[in-house]
């Protein structure tokens, strides 16, 4: 795939992915923006599953996330990458986010699994404002970074609930509030 040339980046917000991947395009892309997912052939058929949940959480949210931020989602692109072997659960890049492919679940999962998901989705594209758009001065901050896109996720899951048709949660505080332990070690 071919894209547009980009503004300059750090280098540490630079991503490349090679590899024989099959591409789904958003079938209505928030504001014509390019959105793609990818994935490995074998994994294509469950990927189109579960793709209008990820479209509409990764739509719900940018369009929370721009109105929250007072600033527009500032790449030319927002592809999503379901990558085989991938030692994290995702990792966000300027206008690209990589995910372990064991996100792209080959049966169907339970509604806590769904919205797991669905917080790592809004996650990694939280850190396009914060992280990514601006971001701390050394790695020594990266806990601000991580911590802030950590709560701002739950809390814009928490504002879209009534937009989202594809899963049904009551709260995503309760999520939040359940990773205390995680977050104090």
């Amino acid at each position: 795939v071919i894209h547009p040339e980009t503004k300059l980046l750090p280098n540490y917000l630079f991503c490349f992915v090679a590899g024989e991947y099959s591409e789904l395009e958003c079938p209505n892309p928030y504001k014509g923006l390019p959105m793609s997912l990818y994935c490995i052939d074998s994994l294509i058929e469950h990927l189109k599953v579960i793709a209008p949940f990820i479209w509409e959480i990764t739509i719900e949210s940018m369009k929370f996330f721009e109105s929250f931020f007072g600033y527009p989602f500032s790449f030319n692109k927002y592809e999503q990458i379901f990558a085989h072997e991938y030692k994290w659960g995702a990792m966000e890049n300027a206008g690209i986010v990589t995910f372990n492919d064991l996100y792209v679940f080959k049966e169907k999962v339970s509604n806590e699994r769904m919205f797991a998901l669905a917080n790592t989705i809004s996650h990694e594209l939280a850190h396009h404002w914060f992280g990514n758009l601006v971001t701390m001065k050394w790695w020594d901050d990266l806990w601000l970074n991580e911590s802030f896109a950590d709560f701002i996720s739950y809390f814009c899951l928490d504002k879209i609930r009534g937009n989202v048709t594809t899963l049904n949660y009551d709260s995503s505080f309760a999520s939040f509030n359940s990773r205390k332990g995680w977050a104090y070690a």
